[in-house]
């Protein structure tokens, strides 16, 4: 597999000799407009809105624990008293039954908060909203966790109280069943009601339970009523601000359509923050932008720029956003703790420094040889949270299933790993709607997997996915004899034993399912015999990151119930 030894063989001069992309029109590296002054940055980042519904929760829960301290730890006014008896004698009923009163205390938790949570986790684990599900148990758990520590008989609680109060007395909460039920009331809301009319009726609903369970309780004498509607407030504005912070609905809308989430809607507001951004920082005016075979992209938004005026007509862009990249932190994860420390799995450390890879990787393998669309720059959408890849949208291409697939583009395809390890670099993720056929040309497309300078393992797995996605169409004895031009036996030898679940992008996986299944053993029986290399790699890092994951899984989980069922919400 070394690049003196690729030299030596027939058909190598492919490799020595620079492979340019597709003739075309048009702009390549747009220049700026004469006339048009120097670019720079717009400065729009300064002055975008602030969300607003954050600062007013914020105000709100601030000012609600402010008049909880002062009115419970301190005297009430005189005002105050006489409007809370007021109000308590124009509820109450002559004959007050003090065992009623009990009953309704403990009815609140039983019927007004498991009623309410229970079937809103239910559907959030069904509507596999993951996000939304950890902060609403989060949300609800932590005004769990201020009854455990206020009134808890525990040891830890005592000695917490201690810490705070200076007393390991238990608190007595001032209508803490109020502050519970806003609280719960409200994250349901925010988990389940999109923002819109949704929410605004949803909000009327929350404001009526709550206020119908806080005129009950001040009618029986367990509250008074500025106590009960400070509690109130300070519940649901905790609640709505948990959700502001740790789920915004920009970035984590609330909907049930079954969709794949690296999918972002190309709204009109959005597509119009491309459409400025893509003219302020390219010089390129853009008519439209359309979603663009999604069917082949799990980490990225795809879409096919129309040009206002070509040739070309059209412009390939992939879109990315911080959701993209706390799922490639996920992704890796999960990688390294099932499969050992791979091979280039660091996560990226913002959504800018993934665009900059795969451009930079666009780059490096165009100036290598590599077949690639040509890169026409990165586009700030969003400063910090959306970024937009330009390049050329290959003409009249096809994926390399959606061909007639003769000897010419089997060698093309071939020829491509072998200049990719001339190149010094992997594609790492070599599956049919990355490989592209035009005319008897091939090009390799979405490089965001891209290494520069992988191992001899990761080059071989390359060309065992070239091999298998060729094979799909033109069977692997064909495909061998084709790549005899190219490779040695042994080397494809030793890529079919590096191959195994792990090497197989999912969708090369499923299409090998439903046509060979037995395609991988075909191409063996066909090849040397070689040892299988194994792919799981033990690490002293691999092992305390699983420890650390089961323990924190276990742990959050245990401490959830615990502070569920002291907040009497199990």
């Amino acid at each position: 597999m070394a690049d003196d030894e690729a030299g030596g063989q027939p058909g190598a001069e492919g490799v020595r000799s620079r492979v340019t992309g597709a003739p075309g029109t048009g702009p390549r590296r747009p220049e700026w407009p004469d006339g048009a002054g120097r670019r720079r940055p717009s400065g729009r980042d300064r002055d975008t809105p602030r969300p607003v519904a954050p600062v007013v929760w914020t105000a709100a829960a601030v000012c609600a624990v402010s008049l909880a301290v002062l009115v419970f730890a301190a005297r009430r006014p005189e005002v105050l008293q006489a409007m809370d008896e007021a109000v308590r004698d124009r509820l109450a009923t002559a004959d007050g039954d003090p065992a009623f009163a009990a009953d309704l205390a403990a009815l609140g938790p039983v019927l007004g908060y498991r009623v309410l949570w229970v079937p809103t986790a239910a559907l959030l684990v069904w509507a596999a909203r993951w996000r939304h599900l950890a902060v609403y148990l989060g949300s609800i758990s932590l005004m769990a966790a201020i009854a455990q520590i206020a009134a808890g008989e525990t040891q830890l609680a005592q000695v917490v109280r201690s810490g705070v109060t200076g007393s390991a007395v238990s608190l007595d909460l001032p209508a803490w069943p109020v502050i519970v039920l806003s609280t719960v009331a409200a994250a349901s809301l925010y988990a389940l009601a999109p923002s819109g009319p949704a929410r605004r009726w949803g909000w009327a609903a929350v404001v009526v339970l709550v206020a119908g369970f806080v005129a009950a309780r001040v009618a029986l004498g367990l509250d008074a009523l500025t106590l009960a509607v400070v509690s109130a407030v300070l519940g649901a504005s905790a609640a709505v601000l948990v959700f502001a912070v740790l789920a915004p609905e920009s970035e984590f809308p609330v909907t049930y359509r079954r969709r794949v989430k690296a999918h972002l809607d190309l709204d009109e507001e959005r597509t119009g923050r491309v459409l400025a951004a893509v003219r302020d920082q390219l010089g390129l005016e853009l008519a439209d932008i359309h979603p663009y075979r999604l069917d082949g992209s799990a980490g990225s938004t795809p879409c096919r720029l129309t040009l206002a005026h070509g040739p070309p007509e059209h412009l390939f862009g992939k879109l990315y956003a911080t959701s993209h990249m706390r799922s490639d932190r996920w992704y890796k994860l999960a990688r390294v703790l099932r499969w050992g420390r791979l091979e280039d799995e660091a996560p990226f450390s913002s959504v800018r420094r993934l665009v900059q890879h795969e451009d930079y990787m666009l780059r490096l393998l165009r100036d290598g040889g590599v077949r690639v669309p040509e890169p026409l720059g990165v586009v700030e959408v969003l400063p910090g949270r959306e970024y937009l890849l330009v390049t050329e949208l290959v003409p009249d291409a096809v994926e390399l299933l959606d061909s007639p697939v003769d000897d010419a583009i089997v060698d093309d395809a071939l020829r491509q790993v072998l200049t990719l390890w001339s190149a010094g670099a992997a594609h790492r993720d070599l599956k049919p709607s990355n490989v592209l056929v035009q005319g008897d040309r091939v090009y390799l497309v979405d490089v965001s997997f891209g290494e520069l300078r992988p191992s001899r393992w990761r080059q071989a797995v390359d060309l065992a996915d070239m091999m298998l996605t060729l094979a799909v169409v033109a069977g692997p004895r064909r495909v061998v004899e084709r790549a005899a031009a190219f490779f040695e036996p042994e080397e494809m030898a030793e890529a079919f034993a590096a191959t195994n679940a792990l090497t197989v992008p999912r969708q090369l996986a499923t299409r090998i399912a439903e046509t060979r299944p037995d395609l991988v053993e075909e191409f063996r029986a066909l090849l040397p015999e070689c040892q299988r290399i194994r792919t799981q790699r033990w690490s002293v890092r691999r092992v305390l990151l699983a420890v650390a994951t089961g323990a924190g899984a276990v742990l959050a989980v245990a401490l959830l119930a615990l502070n569920l069922r002291a907040g009497g919400l199990l």
